[in-house]
């Protein structure tokens, strides 16, 4: 059983494709909590975000209006979780039908389960260069080796940090791999993750926090 989690700042137009790909899982034990950030109760992001309320008595969706950032909001989510294990969905990306059931097969196995992903947006096609197979010994210094939209982790290894807004996903692995947390990347291509202008990654400002992690994980 999977609590999902879809925070949702930018990126409303494409919800329906977001959590459509929840609702064709081929498994079906799972939640769905969409938490708006940075948006009020009266705004259209938050009601357009509440009509998925009424599609499936599975899904909630919060008003995180008063919580500041990405991280901030997950680990406000992360409270209203049911169960032990928690997936993350950034909600312009897609998954695909069969990504839950494939992973399920891990889930006691391991304490960080991902998958290989394909890009698609501004970039078509590629698959990102990440290790797969049981990743636990490898180097997580020279790629993000999880994509976050990939990944099924359990729900009590779960903390952000608000100071690494926008690569919060690969500081978290980081200090879990320093902590010899285990790590699995499923090698088939179970999710669609969307290249745009807004992706974090493509930022320059991410550099200094990038570096910030890379230093905390080396030498902290």
């Amino acid at each position: 059983m999977v609590s999902i989690l879809i925070p949702i700042y930018n990126g409303i137009e494409y919800i329906n494709e977001s959590v459509s790909s929840v609702l064709e899982q081929t498994y079906d034990d799972w939640e769905i909590i969409i938490g708006v950030n940075g948006h009020e109760e009266n705004s259209n992001v938050y009601k357009m975000a509440r009509d998925y309320q009424e599609l499936d008595e599975k899904i909630k969706v919060l008003d995180l209006f008063q919580i500041k950032g990405k991280s901030n909001a997950l680990n406000e989510m992360i409270k209203y979780c049911k169960y032990e294990y928690v997936a993350i969905l950034d909600v312009d990306d897609i998954w695909l039908p069969e990504k839950l059931e494939k992973q399920a097969v891990y889930m006691n196995q391991y304490d960080v389960i991902g998958t290989q992903c394909v890009y698609f947006g501004d970039i078509e096609n590629i698959n990102p260069k990440i290790p797969l197979g049981d990743i636990s010994s490898s180097d997580f210094t020279q790629v993000n080796p999880i994509i976050n939209s990939s990944v099924i982790i359990k729900k009590n290894l779960c903390n952000w940090i608000s100071d690494f807004d926008g690569v919060e996903d690969y500081d978290m692995w980081l200090r879990l791999r320093k902590q010899r947390k285990t790590f699995f990347n499923i090698e088939e291509v179970l999710v669609k993750h969307r290249i745009h202008k807004q992706s974090a990654f493509n930022s320059q400002n991410q550099q200094a926090k990038l570096v910030q992690i890379l230093n905390n994980y080396k030498f902290g």
